[in-house]
């Protein structure tokens, strides 16, 4: 009696699209695969030190996932028969803006100065700056440049009445934060005179 043992390579038929979730929330990916025999799943998340998520499990469970989870996840079906099919799944993870550095200047009168301020955040922050609770907008010699996590003031010219304490914030839709930089007077060594007494 002759028995025929039929296999079929690895086909993933099923995959999770691509999400963006906020930081803390619960992730489930899913990847079906069909073939004969029966394929194994193992899912990677693609970073340098991306682990295998091994088993024979179609779904990934990330519980209070973080932005260092974020990234494209691989799903790898296998058997003995062909070369495993293999697909990915992009995470998009959100989060509050964090201030990672706010550097205060000093500058002397009638030079250029830069206050410079670096959020990180996804989605990318939009950028305000403030002096004594007032908005400051790029106008009376004054300019901001923001440019996704980096936000400069610049005074073209500088007065005494630029000197003090200005405040950088940062917002996207899931929070605020801000950061103090001081604009301080810098002294420049007066010349000795060439004709003394």
């Amino acid at each position: 009696q002759l028995s025929f043992v039929f296999t079929v390579p690895p086909k993933i038929s099923n995959i999770s699209s691509d999400i963006t979730v906020n930081e803390g929330s619960n992730v489930t990916l899913v990847c079906m695969a069909n073939g004969r025999p029966e394929p194994v799943i193992t899912w990677r998340h693609l970073t340098p030190t991306g682990r295998e998520f091994e088993g024979e499990e179609e779904y990934l469970e990330i519980l209070g996932i973080t932005r260092e989870q974020s990234g494209k996840y691989e799903c790898k079906a296998a058997n003995e028969v062909a070369s495993a099919d293999v697909k990915q799944v992009r995470v998009t993870v959100n989060y509050p803006p964090t201030i990672t550095e706010s550097k205060s200047n000093e500058a002397a009168t009638g030079r250029q100065a830069l206050l410079r301020c670096e959020a990180s955040a996804v989605p990318t922050p939009d950028f305000e700056w403030y002096r004594d609770d007032t908005r400051i907008n790029s106008a009376n010699g004054l300019e901001i440049k923001s440019t996704g996590s980096q936000s400069l003031l610049m005074v073209a010219n500088v007065t005494e009445e630029h000197y003090g304490n200005y405040t950088c914030v940062a917002a996207n839709k899931l929070g605020v934060t801000n950061a103090s930089l001081y604009l301080y007077k810098r002294v420049l060594p007066t010349p000795p005179n060439p004709f003394p007494g």
